[in-house]
């Protein structure tokens, strides 16, 4: 059996997210929870998931504030690592890492809000929406195996390295 680092299997779920962002046309928030749900073994069907995300699309259903990508990465790892899920963390231990993924984003994108990162896209110095979804499943993914590095044991490795083509 093959093993494969954290850093590929994040790499992998940027890769695909951003694939589902343009091949389905899901919004940054449904491509990256779609994704990491099924990627680490989620229990909610996909279905689910993009209903779930529908709301946080273009800084929550056209507002322009926080950017859908992040939210999403955010409600993954509360998913998985946060107080109110079986292993998860207390709110002590995950709210700093909260924090952390939020200030990742921030650092790697230039802003957290959906109407500035449009206006970095649109000035040419920052990146499109399919490439912020990338970047956000990267983080999380990398933040949830960071914390709970037997999740790589149960990666769905298949369905990250599947890409799809618009028909």
């Amino acid at each position: 059996m093959t093993t494969i680092s954290p850093a590929e299997i994040a790499r992998l779920c940027g890769e695909r997210a951003k694939n589902m962002h343009e091949v389905r046309d899901y919004c940054c928030a449904e491509s990256v929870l779609a994704t990491l749900n099924r990627a680490f073994g989620g229990a909610l069907d996909e279905a689910t998931v993009v209903r779930l995300g529908s709301g946080f699309c273009r800084g929550m259903g056209g507002a322009g504030c926080v950017c859908g990508a992040l939210a999403a990465a955010q409600m993954i790892n509360g998913f998985f690592l946060g107080p109110h899920c079986r292993q998860g963390l207390s709110k002590k231990e995950f709210t700093p890492l909260a924090r952390q993924l939020h200030d990742q984003f921030r650092e790697r994108f230039g802003a957290t809000c959906c109407r500035v990162l449009l206006k970095l896209r649109k000035e040419k110095q920052g990146a499109a929406c399919p490439d912020i979804s990338a970047g956000a499943a990267e983080l999380a993914a990398g933040q949830l195996l960071a914390v709970r590095p037997e999740l790589a044991a149960a990666v769905d490795l298949e369905f990250l390295r599947q890409r799809e083509s618009k028909k």
